[in-house]
């Protein structure tokens, strides 16, 4: 009975083997296993993280492996079969759904690496997981079996069920087809009965891409190992934008010289550098000329290496003049104002082109020649770069010119504000206030509050008390007199602090000959300011036209007394 059993063991261990070995490995796996390393990370103390299995997939050291492995871990380092260790460069993409992260390995020569299978595995096709094997031992289990079945993953990706088991320490190894080909990473059965194993396309491990936006994805914060660039360089310089909010200047520093290193050869990557060393001179902790001096030689760079010249001459310029005008200690004579006007005057040489116009429009602004300054703005407003700023700017210095003709000026606000789309959008609403500023002065009352309207509209209603108030003036003076006392009634609900807005409802209730409605609003008025000398005018006012003489005398002669100009005229 108990050599029964026994047999009985031996049978089933036989079967066991015979699921990871049932025959001679695969003459391709001796070599391929060199492509297979171990994978260590580490936490931000030093001390071990995890430990697993990942694989190289290119010569130059892509290597793929699980994403749980180096959630929170601040350093990782592979090592090969032969005992080689390399470090971790940086996470090139990663998907924490999917459980796979592909990473850069600084590795000093070619390394061994597992050929992509190009078409996806159909099901009954022969799939074979090679694990970690050290330097020159052979390997004496893997897994051997068939794709039991094909889900799609995402696209043209696709998910893989295998027939054979999987061992604790093959998570994440290889898979490859019958040509040694590795078309997914081995991952364990979730179900926990493992009875089978389940393999993720390496293929759509492969495909994933960092984007600008990934600076504020969580499943990249939470490793802290540098992160890559995305390959477009214009989404790798407006991620350099948003990462800058979440570094210290050094730190940022470092990250810029890490963005440069990517893009040598781009013009818009030493602009980037350049500009930043000008900008944060003082918070880098360095000389600030040798940040100034760091920035000229970015930005000169940037002039050899770019396509279109004149673009990076036009960065330095402006750079330089920014940096100029908001810091008056600066005593480098490449860093003040003269300085830009002659790098603006070579970049206009070298093309000149309506946007360079409006820096040199700013420039006789600075300078107080305003004439100068409109023509300039009007260089750009005649093409194809006019633009809101453009339009107001040359408004603004129409209406600093020593003959002031209003209706032009309102022509140009005209335009500014066409400049922000229909409907318009909330970048005219500076535009909108001093179109409005000219039109009450030309007595345009209904155009005004046309505009009022328009500006509520603009900014979404968000307006306060002064807004009302404002808008209620106009349409006094226009005869519109319910609408503006809905307007101070308005002002008066956001500030019932303010005793001028009760006065004011007053005024309307006066002009309406709503002579007691006006009383309770004065009353309103003195009960928050009683030396409010207006206030005793207009009670004044309401007596008199009450045939109460006497107490209309007592009150304007009070006005009088507290300063108001209006109360000697109706004594009189």
């Amino acid at each position: 009975m108990i050599m029964k059993r026994f047999l009985f063991i031996i049978c089933i261990s036989g079967l066991a083997l015979y699921a990871f070995a049932q025959e001679k490995a695969p003459k391709w796996m001796d070599k391929q296993k060199k492509a297979v390393v171990t994978v260590t990370t580490y936490k931000a103390d030093g001390t071990t993280l995890h430990n697993g299995t990942g694989f190289f997939i290119t010569e130059d050291g892509t290597l793929l492996s699980a994403y749980s492995l180096f959630r929170d871990a601040h350093k990782a380092v592979v090592t090969t079969g032969e005992g080689k260790s390399f470090p971790v460069e940086r996470v090139l993409a990663a998907d924490e759904l999917y459980d796979v992260i592909r990473l850069q390995v600084r590795v000093p020569k070619k390394v061994d690496y597992l050929e992509m299978a190009e078409a996806p595995l159909a099901v009954g096709a022969e799939a074979y997981l090679m694990p970690f094997v050290k330097g020159k031992e052979k390997i004496k289990s893997y897994g051997s079996g068939k794709v039991e079945e094909v889900t799609k993953l995402k696209d043209a990706y696709h998910y893989y069920k295998l027939s054979f088991p999987l061992q604790v320490d093959w998570k994440n190894a290889p898979v490859l087809n019958a040509e040694g080909q590795v078309f997914g990473l081995a991952q364990e059965d979730a179900s926990g009965k493992n009875e089978c194993s389940y393999a993720v396309s390496a293929i759509y491990a492969n495909s994933l891409q960092i984007t600008s936006t990934d600076a504020f994805n969580s499943v990249y914060n939470a490793i802290g190992i540098r992160k890559a660039w995305p390959a477009d360089r214009e989404q790798a310089r407006v991620a350099t934008y948003i990462i800058e909010n979440t570094q210290d200047a050094k730190t940022f520093l470092e990250t810029l010289n890490d963005f440069v290193a990517t893009f040598p050869d781009w013009s818009e990557s030493y602009v980037r550098r350049g500009s930043y060393y000008a900008q944060h001179r003082k918070e880098l902790g360095k000389d600030v000329d040798e940040c100034l001096r760091r920035a000229t030689e970015d930005l000169d760079r940037a002039i050899e290496l770019a396509e279109r010249k004149s673009e990076a001459m036009y960065a330095k310029a402006q750079l330089v003049y920014q940096i100029a005008m908001t810091d008056s200690t600066i005593q480098n004579p490449q860093w003040n104002a003269n300085w830009a006007q002659v790098l603006l005057t070579e970049t206009l040489k070298e093309e000149d082109l309506p946007i360079y116009h409006q820096l040199q429009a700013d420039m006789y602004l600075a300078k107080g020649d305003y004439e100068s300054a409109y023509k300039e703005y009007m260089i750009v407003n005649g093409s194809d770069a006019a633009n809101g700023n453009s339009w107001y700017m040359a408004s603004k210095m129409k209406a600093s010119m020593p003959s002031v003709n209003m209706g032009e000026i309102i022509a140009l606000l005209d335009s500014a504000v066409a400049c922000c789309g229909d409907p318009v959008r909330e970048e005219a609403a500076p535009y909108i206030l001093d179109r409005i500023n000219w039109r009450l002065r030309l007595r345009q009352y209904p155009e005004a509050v046309a505009d009022y309207d328009l500006y509520y509209k603009v900014v979404g209603g968000r307006v306060d008390d002064n807004f009302y108030y404002y808008r209620e003036q106009a349409k006094f003076r226009m005869d519109d007199f319910e609408g503006a006392l809905a307007d101070i009634r308005q002002a008066i609900s956001f500030a019932p602090e303010q005793p001028i807005y009760p006065a004011e409802e007053a005024s309307i209730y006066i002009r309406l000959e709503k002579y007691p409605e006006a009383m309770q609003s004065i009353e309103k008025a003195l009960a928050l300011a009683p030396e409010f000398a207006a206030c005793y005018r207009l009670r004044g006012i309401c007596y008199q036209r009450t045939n109460q003489p006497e107490k209309a005398q007592a009150d304007f002669l009070k006005a009088k007394e507290l300063g108001d100009p209006a109360a000697e005229r109706l004594l009189k």
